[in-house]
């Protein structure tokens, strides 16, 4: 009873928390023909809602009778600039919101200024919300293309300061590119709880390499898939079976040496289906036959674990399917921000390089936690941790799968 309560305390306590768990990111692709910069700016419909957080902006929205795109857009005009020669540019076409993906909002704005030389964009767009924001943007001009990723300390594109030098750019893509996967790694919530989740799971450091391999090549794979335009999963879907994911993981630890292990996987289940046939009535991410999926792979796999002993490559298999979700959610970045097919090789090598480095980070900082836990806490408390650390992990990996189909 105590652990229920537990339970709901963290749920309630890191429920404003848990909403920031979206890794922070947005796109635009820029067009500059003679004097003429015309520009296309693409962000979650979901993470634009940030912008609701500034109380003069939810007022705005109340007054007005606006939509949450409308006060993104309110809130877009006045962050934005492009400058020629330190001169504002005049702008010819107001931003406007136009049809786009159906998970996105897309604006299209144009500016004219006096001379193609000495062009300045200045995108302010949400790092006052959040400084771990990061912007891709794809510029044209002259018949190539450069791409810049723009980050809380650097929010400025100076297209005099472009190299257009092809080895260079390649390097210079490589290293933005892998700054990036590094930067949505450590500030994608979701993916650290469930590496912090696996890591708490599997006690054997051999084992658990194995294990973080397997997720590796897992999110490797559809990465590429994604950010190739070969496969194009739906983000919300995605989203929300990560938070699923991290469930999985947390139910495993729980079943470990526990009498209840048939009522946790009931538990599962029967959310699974409450999710299954509510697909039927609403419109929410997950339709009755993923539902019907997941419940499969769940009585598989924890079927197999009750009933043989040494079930390691199991877990190295569900890890690494696992890896193939996250790995979706990682392509979808690359994705959206059109890079230039020329860095085709510099994007992927260097997005996933910057993945791996990330992980790595996080996991010798749970190795140096966990080594300094177990200098100053006996056993049995160094086991209590674990166990309402997982009781965290759980809880988040819950709010998000809920938060994400019916929010």
């Amino acid at each position: 009873m105590r652990k229920f309560f537990f339970l709901l305390l963290v749920l309630f306590s890191f429920t404003k928390a848990s909403h920031a768990h979206y890794f922070s990111e947005s796109y635009s692709n820029w067009s500059i023909i003679d004097n003429k910069v015309s520009a296309t700016f693409t962000i979650l419909k979901l993470e634009a809602t940030r912008v609701l957080q500034i109380d003069s902006f939810q007022e705005l929205g109340k007054e007005k009778e606006l939509s949450e795109g409308e006060v993104f857009l309110e809130y877009f005009k006045s962050r934005i600039f492009v400058l020629n020669s330190g001169n504002q540019c005049t702008l010819k076409e107001q931003a406007t919101l136009v049809d786009g993906k159906k998970e996105y909002h897309t604006i299209e704005f144009t500016y004219l200024c006096d001379a193609t030389d000495s062009i300045k964009i200045i995108n302010n767009v949400l790092f006052d919300i959040a400084q771990s924001h990061v912007h891709l943007s794809r510029i044209k001009k002259d018949n190539k293309i450069f791409e810049k990723a723009l980050f809380y300390n650097d929010q400025t594109i100076l297209l005099d300061n472009i190299d257009q030098d092809e080895e260079k750019s390649f390097f210079s893509s490589l290293s933005n590119f892998i700054y990036s996967g590094i930067i949505h790694i450590l500030t994608g919530l979701d993916h650290l709880i469930f590496l912090i989740g696996l890591f708490i799971l599997v006690n054997n450091f051999k084992h658990l390499l194995l294990v973080i391999t397997g997720f590796t090549v897992g999110h490797s794979i559809t990465l590429a898939l994604v950010a190739l335009d070969i496969v194009m999963p739906n983000t919300l879907m995605i989203e929300a079976l990560i938070g699923f994911t991290i469930i999985f993981i947390a139910a495993e630890y729980m079943i470990k040496d526990s009498k209840l292990s048939n009522r946790i996987v009931s538990v599962l289940v029967s959310i699974l289906v409450l999710i299954g046939l509510s697909s039927l009535v609403l419109d929410i991410p997950i339709s009755l036959i993923t539902s019907f999926a997941l419940i499969l792979i769940t009585i598989g796999y924890f079927g197999i674990i009750k009933s043989i002993k040494n079930y390691g490559i199991f877990r190295i298999i569900i890890t690494s399917l696992f890896g193939l979700i996250h790995g979706f959610g990682f392509g979808v970045f690359l994705f959206n921000s059109e890079f230039n097919q020329s860095n085709i090789l510099s994007a992927l090598f260097g997005f996933n390089i910057g993945v791996e480095i990330g992980q790595i980070i996080l996991l010798l900082v749970l190795i140096g936690l966990s080594s300094f836990c177990l200098k100053v806490l006996n056993s049995e408390n160094y086991e209590y941790l674990l166990k309402y650390s997982m009781v965290l992990v759980s809880s988040m990996g819950f709010y998000w799968f809920i938060q994400r189909l019916y929010f």
